[in-house]
């Protein structure tokens, strides 16, 4: 799926780094040009999930890496 920022950067969103938010200790993705963060509200918790999973496994990060969905683990 591709996805353009605010800042341009169009690219496929399972491109972008997958990060725990520290201030609201939620799972997000981060834009790799601005540093933006899309907390995913557009999508229902499941398809949330699955494509940070996504992005996870792109940065060849561990499925038991995963946080659970709204606070971080």
């Amino acid at each position: 799926m591709r996805e353009v920022c605010y800042c341009g950067c169009s690219r496929d969103i399972e491109d972008r780094e997958p990060v725990v938010d520290g201030g609201e200790g939620r799972w997000t993705l981060r834009c790799p040009a601005c540093g933006q963060l899309d907390y995913l509200q557009w999508l229902s918790d499941e398809a949330g999930l699955l494509l940070w999973g996504k992005a996870k496994e792109r940065r060849g990060m561990q499925h038991r890496d995963l946080p659970g969905r709204g606070r971080a683990a």
